[in-house]
């Protein structure tokens, strides 16, 4: 392959790779956010 061909590659890679990681730490955070919430913090 073209080296230009395999950094793009590289880069959406690494570009996909950190999106799923910040998307798992964003749901167990707000896992851990729901279990010590009570009724008054709610937004409604």
């Amino acid at each position: 392959m073209e080296p230009i061909v395999f950094f793009l590659l590289s880069m959406e890679g690494l570009f996909l790779v950190t999106c799923a990681v910040i998307l798992i730490y964003l749901i167990f955070r707000r896992i851990d956010i729901k279990k010590t919430e009570n009724f008054e913090d709610r937004d409604n």
